[in-house]
Protein backbone atom coordinates (compact mmCIF):
# COMPACT_ATOMS: atom_id res chain seq x y z
CA UNK A 1 0.00 0.00 0.00
CA UNK A 2 3.10 2.34 0.74
CA UNK A 3 4.81 1.45 -2.30
CA UNK A 4 2.07 2.31 -3.95
CA UNK A 5 1.46 5.95 -2.35
CA UNK A 6 5.28 6.55 -3.44
CA UNK A 7 5.04 5.21 -7.03
CA UNK A 8 2.27 7.48 -7.77
CA UNK A 9 3.82 10.93 -6.09
CA UNK A 10 6.84 9.66 -8.09
CA UNK A 11 5.11 9.79 -11.05
CA UNK A 12 3.35 12.92 -10.38
CA UNK A 13 6.38 14.67 -9.63
CA UNK A 14 8.04 13.37 -12.92
CA UNK A 15 4.99 13.89 -14.82
CA UNK A 16 4.92 18.08 -12.94
CA UNK A 17 9.10 18.24 -14.35
CA UNK A 18 7.99 17.20 -18.27
CA UNK A 19 4.32 18.71 -18.18
CA UNK A 20 6.07 22.12 -16.61
CA UNK A 21 8.79 22.10 -19.59
CA UNK A 22 5.21 22.41 -21.66
CA UNK A 23 3.85 25.25 -19.99
CA UNK A 24 7.22 27.03 -19.21
CA UNK A 25 7.61 30.72 -20.79
CA UNK A 26 3.75 30.16 -22.59
CA UNK A 27 3.24 33.28 -24.42
CA UNK A 28 -0.50 35.52 -23.91
CA UNK A 29 -1.96 33.78 -27.41
CA UNK A 30 -0.81 30.62 -25.99
CA UNK A 31 -2.02 31.15 -22.88
CA UNK A 32 -5.45 32.63 -24.18
CA UNK A 33 -5.92 29.22 -25.92
CA UNK A 34 -6.62 27.64 -22.35
CA UNK A 35 -9.64 29.91 -21.72
CA UNK A 36 -9.08 30.79 -18.17
CA UNK A 37 -11.19 32.97 -16.40
CA UNK A 38 -11.18 36.64 -16.23
CA UNK A 39 -10.26 38.67 -13.26
CA UNK A 40 -13.36 40.65 -12.13
CA UNK A 41 -11.63 43.64 -12.28
CA UNK A 42 -14.78 46.05 -9.93
CA UNK A 43 -13.79 43.39 -7.14
CA UNK A 44 -10.08 43.54 -6.98
CA UNK A 45 -10.11 47.94 -7.74
CA UNK A 46 -12.64 47.65 -4.46
CA UNK A 47 -10.23 45.54 -2.04
CA UNK A 48 -7.53 46.94 -3.60
CA UNK A 49 -9.07 50.52 -2.38
CA UNK A 50 -10.15 48.72 1.16
CA UNK A 51 -6.27 47.93 1.37
CA UNK A 52 -4.44 50.75 0.21
CA UNK A 53 -7.04 53.36 1.75
CA UNK A 54 -6.11 57.41 0.46
CA UNK A 55 -2.95 56.24 -1.42
CA UNK A 56 -4.62 53.94 -3.87
CA UNK A 57 -4.41 56.48 -6.48
CA UNK A 58 -0.66 56.70 -6.69
CA UNK A 59 -0.54 52.94 -6.34
CA UNK A 60 0.55 49.92 -8.90
CA UNK A 61 -2.99 48.82 -8.37
CA UNK A 62 -4.29 51.63 -9.75
CA UNK A 63 -1.98 51.46 -12.74
CA UNK A 64 -3.50 48.03 -13.64
CA UNK A 65 -7.04 49.02 -13.62
CA UNK A 66 -8.72 47.62 -16.93
CA UNK A 67 -5.82 45.42 -18.25
CA UNK A 68 -7.56 42.20 -19.80
CA UNK A 69 -4.53 39.96 -19.55
CA UNK A 70 -4.21 40.05 -15.72
CA UNK A 71 -4.95 36.67 -15.49
CA UNK A 72 -1.80 35.91 -17.52
CA UNK A 73 0.22 38.02 -15.15
CA UNK A 74 -1.02 36.13 -12.47
CA UNK A 75 -0.49 32.86 -14.21
CA UNK A 76 3.32 34.15 -14.61
CA UNK A 77 3.56 34.76 -11.21
CA UNK A 78 2.54 31.92 -10.21
CA UNK A 79 4.90 29.96 -12.57
CA UNK A 80 8.23 31.86 -11.44
CA UNK A 81 7.42 31.57 -7.74
CA UNK A 82 6.42 27.48 -7.75
CA UNK A 83 9.41 24.90 -7.69
CA UNK A 84 10.12 23.08 -10.73
CA UNK A 85 7.59 19.91 -9.94
CA UNK A 86 4.87 21.67 -9.32
CA UNK A 87 5.10 23.54 -12.97
CA UNK A 88 2.18 21.31 -14.83
CA UNK A 89 -0.06 22.30 -11.76
CA UNK A 90 0.50 26.44 -12.72
CA UNK A 91 -2.77 26.43 -14.95
CA UNK A 92 -4.95 24.37 -12.55
CA UNK A 93 -3.85 27.02 -10.14
CA UNK A 94 -4.56 29.94 -11.82
CA UNK A 95 -7.92 28.71 -12.09
CA UNK A 96 -8.71 27.86 -9.15
CA UNK A 97 -7.20 31.40 -7.47
CA UNK A 98 -8.92 33.44 -10.06
CA UNK A 99 -12.54 31.33 -10.01
CA UNK A 100 -12.10 31.37 -6.12
CA UNK A 101 -11.46 35.12 -6.27
CA UNK A 102 -14.41 35.85 -8.38
CA UNK A 103 -17.07 33.89 -6.06
CA UNK A 104 -15.71 35.84 -3.22
CA UNK A 105 -15.39 38.91 -4.61
CA UNK A 106 -11.80 39.20 -3.66
CA UNK A 107 -8.37 40.49 -5.39
CA UNK A 108 -6.26 37.69 -6.54
CA UNK A 109 -3.17 39.95 -5.65
CA UNK A 110 -4.01 39.87 -2.57
CA UNK A 111 -3.73 36.32 -2.22
CA UNK A 112 -0.34 35.70 -4.07
CA UNK A 113 0.84 38.39 -1.52
CA UNK A 114 -0.74 35.83 1.25
CA UNK A 115 0.78 33.27 0.25
CA UNK A 116 4.32 35.13 -0.05
CA UNK A 117 4.20 36.14 3.19
CA UNK A 118 2.71 33.06 4.53
CA UNK A 119 4.84 30.09 2.95
CA UNK A 120 6.93 31.82 0.05
CA UNK A 121 5.30 29.64 -2.94
CA UNK A 122 6.24 26.56 -0.94
CA UNK A 123 3.63 23.76 -0.98
CA UNK A 124 5.12 21.60 1.38
CA UNK A 125 5.43 24.17 4.42
CA UNK A 126 4.44 23.27 7.39
CA UNK A 127 4.29 25.84 10.55
CA UNK A 128 5.05 25.52 14.03
CA UNK A 129 1.76 25.49 14.68
CA UNK A 130 0.84 22.63 12.57
CA UNK A 131 -0.14 25.26 9.63
CA UNK A 132 -0.22 23.50 6.17
CA UNK A 133 0.88 24.32 2.75
CA UNK A 134 0.74 27.63 0.05
CA UNK A 135 -1.46 29.52 3.09
CA UNK A 136 -0.78 27.95 5.80
CA UNK A 137 -4.18 26.75 7.13
CA UNK A 138 -4.19 24.63 10.49
CA UNK A 139 -6.22 21.60 10.42
CA UNK A 140 -8.91 22.30 12.57
CA UNK A 141 -9.90 25.41 10.29
CA UNK A 142 -9.88 23.55 7.66
CA UNK A 143 -12.25 20.60 8.66
CA UNK A 144 -14.30 23.99 10.30
CA UNK A 145 -14.28 25.08 6.75
CA UNK A 146 -15.23 22.04 5.07
CA UNK A 147 -18.21 21.59 7.60
CA UNK A 148 -19.60 25.12 7.41
CA UNK A 149 -19.18 25.74 3.42
CA UNK A 150 -19.27 21.60 2.20
CA UNK A 151 -16.06 21.73 1.08
CA UNK A 152 -13.91 18.63 0.27
CA UNK A 153 -12.45 16.75 3.38
CA UNK A 154 -9.76 13.92 3.51
CA UNK A 155 -8.09 14.98 6.85
CA UNK A 156 -4.86 17.26 7.14
CA UNK A 157 -3.08 16.51 4.02
CA UNK A 158 -5.68 18.01 2.37
CA UNK A 159 -3.83 20.91 2.56
CA UNK A 160 -1.26 19.54 0.88
CA UNK A 161 -2.62 19.74 -2.26
CA UNK A 162 -1.87 23.36 -3.52
CA UNK A 163 -5.67 23.31 -5.36
CA UNK A 164 -7.64 22.60 -2.06
CA UNK A 165 -5.09 24.67 -0.40
CA UNK A 166 -5.96 27.86 -2.06
CA UNK A 167 -9.94 27.14 -2.21
CA UNK A 168 -9.28 26.50 1.63
CA UNK A 169 -7.23 29.70 2.42
CA UNK A 170 -9.43 32.37 0.13
CA UNK A 171 -12.84 30.80 1.56
CA UNK A 172 -11.11 31.48 5.37
CA UNK A 173 -10.34 34.73 4.23
CA UNK A 174 -13.86 35.63 2.57
CA UNK A 175 -14.96 34.47 5.59
CA UNK A 176 -13.06 36.90 8.02
CA UNK A 177 -13.67 39.56 5.67
CA UNK A 178 -17.40 39.56 6.39
CA UNK A 179 -17.23 38.91 9.57
CA UNK A 180 -14.80 41.85 10.04
CA UNK A 181 -17.36 44.02 7.42
CA UNK A 182 -14.49 44.82 4.89
CA UNK A 183 -11.87 46.63 7.79
CA UNK A 184 -8.64 45.32 6.30
CA UNK A 185 -7.14 46.64 9.22
CA UNK A 186 -9.00 43.84 11.04
CA UNK A 187 -9.40 41.45 8.62
CA UNK A 188 -5.95 41.29 7.35
CA UNK A 189 -3.99 40.68 10.72
CA UNK A 190 -7.04 37.78 12.29
CA UNK A 191 -5.67 35.71 9.69
CA UNK A 192 -2.57 35.49 11.42
CA UNK A 193 -3.48 35.75 15.18
CA UNK A 194 -7.31 34.05 14.78
CA UNK A 195 -10.34 36.36 15.19
CA UNK A 196 -11.00 36.19 18.67
CA UNK A 197 -7.42 37.57 19.77
CA UNK A 198 -8.00 40.10 17.58
CA UNK A 199 -11.08 41.04 19.31
CA UNK A 200 -9.03 41.41 22.24
CA UNK A 201 -6.26 43.35 20.59
CA UNK A 202 -8.80 45.65 19.05
CA UNK A 203 -10.81 46.36 22.32
CA UNK A 204 -7.26 46.97 23.98
CA UNK A 205 -6.30 49.77 21.93
CA UNK A 206 -9.47 51.37 21.95
CA UNK A 207 -9.46 51.13 25.62
CA UNK A 208 -6.27 53.52 25.09
CA UNK A 209 -7.49 55.76 22.44
CA UNK A 210 -5.61 54.62 19.33
CA UNK A 211 -6.28 54.51 15.99
CA UNK A 212 -7.30 50.76 15.41
CA UNK A 213 -6.25 51.12 11.72
CA UNK A 214 -2.60 50.49 13.05
CA UNK A 215 -3.40 47.00 13.63
CA UNK A 216 -2.17 46.79 9.68
CA UNK A 217 0.88 48.24 10.80
CA UNK A 218 2.18 45.49 12.84
CA UNK A 219 4.83 42.74 12.00
CA UNK A 220 2.00 40.46 9.67
CA UNK A 221 0.13 43.41 7.88
CA UNK A 222 2.82 45.27 7.04
CA UNK A 223 4.78 41.74 5.26
CA UNK A 224 1.55 40.99 3.57
CA UNK A 225 1.38 44.69 2.36
CA UNK A 226 4.69 45.16 1.59
CA UNK A 227 4.24 41.72 -0.65
CA UNK A 228 1.36 42.91 -2.37
CA UNK A 229 2.52 46.28 -3.21
CA UNK A 230 5.60 44.60 -4.85
CA UNK A 231 3.75 42.11 -6.69
CA UNK A 232 1.90 44.67 -8.01
CA UNK A 233 4.91 46.49 -9.23
CA UNK A 234 6.68 43.17 -10.67
CA UNK A 235 3.04 42.80 -12.86
CA UNK A 236 3.31 46.12 -14.00
CA UNK A 237 6.79 45.32 -15.18
CA UNK A 238 6.52 42.53 -17.25
CA UNK A 239 3.15 43.77 -18.71
CA UNK A 240 5.48 46.95 -19.53
CA UNK A 241 8.09 44.62 -20.92
CA UNK A 242 5.67 42.38 -23.05
CA UNK A 243 4.25 46.10 -24.44
CA UNK A 244 8.35 46.40 -25.44
CA UNK A 245 8.89 43.38 -27.14
CA UNK A 246 5.35 43.83 -29.04
CA UNK A 247 6.25 46.98 -29.90
CA UNK A 248 9.75 46.20 -30.86
CA UNK A 249 10.59 46.99 -34.55
CA UNK A 250 12.57 44.03 -36.60
CA UNK A 251 16.02 45.32 -37.28
CA UNK A 252 16.88 46.18 -40.80
CA UNK A 253 18.90 43.47 -42.75
CA UNK A 254 22.01 44.62 -44.63
CA UNK A 255 21.75 44.26 -48.48
CA UNK A 256 23.25 41.53 -50.37
CA UNK A 257 26.46 42.56 -51.37
CA UNK A 258 26.92 42.60 -55.77
CA UNK A 259 29.30 40.35 -56.86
Amino acid sequence: MFANKRSALYATIIGGVFLGAFYQNMTPVEFAALNMPLVNEGARRDQARELLGSVYGGSYAARLEGHKDLNYLIYKKLETSLSREWKSWVPQMTQELISECRKHDMDPIFVLAIIQTESQFNTYAKGTSGEIGLMQVLPQTGEWLAKKYNLHWRGPNTLYDPIHNIKYGITYFAHLRSQFESRAHHYVPAYNMGPKNLRRVARSIATIGEDERTLLNGNYGSRVMKNYQLIYEQLIERKESQLRVATQQPSAQPEPVAR
